[in-house]
């Protein structure tokens, strides 16, 4: 009866903290994110979450550690392709703070500016220049390691908030979306979102980079 007891006993602690974790702050509307009744504190969120054997040569602005495998040759393309992966996070941000509840200061204030110096781009260097399916168009893109035999121009990991990408950037904007959803539902309370959808329609953004002979970035906006 004592075991019994202490077993029942443990099982409604656990349904009591589960409780705990997902209680959230009051309704939400359609595609907004729910409020979260905590955010975990600072001194266990590291500065940066680097992906095994990830080497940065390249820091952004916002703070974002990028590794090139050599794929921008000078400087000034170096510069140009930093400010560009900025650009895509200001748009996901944006798309983000907009799914917010009104009066939001958490997520906005806190977690969402604090993101950026924990994702790592790569930018893949085992890319081609193939026919897209649909557009039939030129494009740079990688093979996929989820589908076999299929091209991809972007993908993320989830444990070290790693996107891969072309040099050209293509696909850039949904990834990183993705990986915002991932590290607000990780270090919240929160329930997980859907930011890689509800912020898809990021658009290409071109740079001054030289990826001819590929035709994709030519309707990237300026």
């Amino acid at each position: 009866m004592a075991s019994n007891f202490l077993i029942a006993s443990i099982l409604v602690t656990f349904a009591l903290s589960s409780c705990a974790t997902h209680d959230l702050s009051g309704p939400t509307k359609p595609g907004q994110l729910a409020i979260a009744s905590m955010i975990t504190p600072d001194s266990e969120r590291q500065v940066y979450l680097s992906p095994t054997g990830f080497d940065a040569d390249l820091i952004t602005p916002d703070g974002i550690h990028v590794k090139t495998n050599g794929q921008y040759k000078t400087e000034s393309q170096k510069r140009a392709a930093a400010a560009t992966i900025d650009r895509y996070w200001h748009e996901v941000r944006s798309c983000a703070v907009q799914q917010l509840p009104p009066g939001d200061t958490m997520l906005s204030g806190k977690l969402i500016p604090e993101f950026p110096g924990h994702l790592s781009i790569e930018i893949a260097n085992q890319w081609h220049v193939i026919e897209g399916p649909v557009s039939h168009r030129k494009m740079q893109a990688f093979p996929s390691q989820v589908t076999p035999g299929a091209w991809v121009t972007a993908r993320r990991e989830e444990e070290a908030l790693l996107v891969e990408v072309v040099p050209e950037l293509i696909g850039l904007g949904r990834q990183m979306a993705g990986e915002l959803n991932l590290w607000l539902a990780g270090n919240t309370s929160a329930l997980p979102t859907d930011l890689a959808n509800l912020c898809a329609s990021v658009s290409c953004i071109r740079f001054d980079y030289d990826n001819s002979p590929s035709e994709a970035f030519g309707s990237c906006a300026d």
